[in-house]
């Protein structure tokens, strides 16, 4: 078990390394070692490792993706975030936790990390220039307000960690953990912003903004909120009608059949039928991140591997080794350091939750506060600046060349160790709450 689980590991450096090195997608090195070792050392069948390939995860991406990706192409996302930018023009004061919880209902709604880090990263970037706002406090709301509205239940975070732990021996608490992690890192960055805006108040020269007013929503804009918002109704109301009427056959049989992933994709349907994409129908698709998808893909058969080989076990088992009270600050610590170098999704959440009963079985921990410890830790560390999170906001900078440059070393000896050791602190406090 030893050498295959040394082998598992070196397949994921290696599978980094070589996606970072010749940017090549880390998913498909993965696909390709995790073929290798599968069939070639531990004896699986090609028909076994085909059947790791997760294709619910890959739909959920995938759908959700296609059906959020028209508020994006007709700009519906973005003049929500202006329209609220030009409501709070005057709090320019509280301009960072502003941003915060912006970006966190632009990521919400659909958006997720990836584009509203782009979108509000370029907005916050000019607002900052022309306010005087510390930009690295803005970059932080930006940062963890994308992470903190994708996080949402039903949300792209959330839909794929609860995907993620229902396949692990933690899958009968699936939905209670995705919950903890959504409000447990929703919450926690609003200290951060306070702690924040605190400690540089005497230090930001922070002039009014002067926003004008955009332009109303047009037809198809409103068209496309409706649909959003029947989305969730349907998500979160069949479940509740469910609940409330447990005898009643029909309604037990519509949310049996309920489905977030299923129900993006009709309605991904009524929008083309709809033409909420304009002239544009094709960036739709294009815009679908199917690096994310085959990372996700990729890694996540590897993992499976792993498990098959007891990598995982073996893992969980170290970390026990550890004196009990660092456990939690251990994972929180090792998820930030991994997500620097790795994708959360891709790679810290699929290698480190099937981890979680293996650690709360000796230690006594709750597996709410391990998981929210692997993605609290994982995602404090998205501003370093070759992770996604810091290299959009820093592209999307439009600084000076030796602006740029200082900017780029405020991400990474200030910004990164400061967003784990705020992780770390709120391990500490969760530790007495769960």
């Amino acid at each position: 078990m030893m050498f295959y689980s040394i082998l598992i590991i070196l397949a994921i450096i290696i599978a980094i390394y070589l996606g970072e090195k010749h940017d090549i997608n880390t998913g498909l090195v993965a696909l390709a070692l995790a073929y290798v070792i599968g069939c070639f050392v531990l004896g699986m069948s090609v028909s076994d490792l085909l059947a790791t390939f997760p294709i619910k995860l890959f739909l959920v991406i995938f759908t959700l993706a296609l059906f959020f990706n028209f508020a994006v192409v007709n700009g519906t996302l973005e003049k929500i975030a202006h329209l609220l930018l030009f409501r709070f023009q005057k709090q320019t004061k509280w301009l960072p936790l502003i941003f915060y919880f912006i970006t966190a209902l632009v990521s919400g709604m659909g958006a997720g990390f990836f584009t509203s880090v782009a979108v509000m990263g370029a907005i916050a970037m000019a607002l900052s220039k022309s306010s005087g706002v510390n930009r690295l406090h803005v970059s932080f709301a930006v940062s963890l307000g994308s992470l903190s509205g994708a996080n949402f239940m039903y949300s792209a975070h959330g839909v794929l960690f609860n995907s993620l732990l229902s396949k692990t021996a933690v899958a009968a608490q699936a939905d209670v953990l995705t919950r903890d992690i959504f409000v447990v890192s929703f919450i926690y960055p609003i200290f951060i912003m306070l702690f924040l805006m605190l400690f540089d108040r005497k230090n930001s020269q922070i002039t009014e903004l002067n926003i004008e007013k955009p332009e109303g929503f047009s037809k198809k804009q409103k068209v496309n909120i409706s649909l959003i918002i029947l989305l969730m109704i349907i998500v979160l109301g069949v479940p509740m009608l469910a609940n409330f009427m447990p005898e009643n056959k029909t309604m037990q049989f519509i949310n049996a059949r309920t489905d977030i992933t299923l129900l993006a994709i009709v309605l991904a349907i009524a929008a083309y039928l709809l033409k909420l994409a304009g002239d544009k129908p094709k960036e739709v698709m294009a815009r679908v991140p199917w690096n994310t998808l085959w990372l996700v893909s990729g890694v996540g058969m590897l993992i499976d591997v792993a498990v098959k080989a007891g990598t995982i076990d073996l893992l969980a088992s170290l970390i026990n080794d550890m004196p009990s009270f660092i456990v939690p600050i251990a994972v929180t610590i090792i998820a930030g350091i991994m997500s620097i170098f790795s994708s959360t999704l891709g790679v810290v959440a699929p290698l480190m939750f099937p981890m979680i009963a293996g650690i709360v079985e000796p230690t006594g921990y709750s597996s709410s506060l391990i998981a929210v410890a692997i993605i609290v830790g994982a995602q404090s560390t998205a501003l370093a600046p070759f992770s996604t999170g810091g290299s959009l906001i820093l592209g999307n900078s439009s600084l000076s060349e030796e602006d740029s440059k200082k900017f780029y070393n405020d991400l990474l000896y200030k910004a990164t160790p400061l967003g784990l050791g705020f992780a770390i602190v709120a391990t500490l406090i969760l530790m007495f709450i769960y």
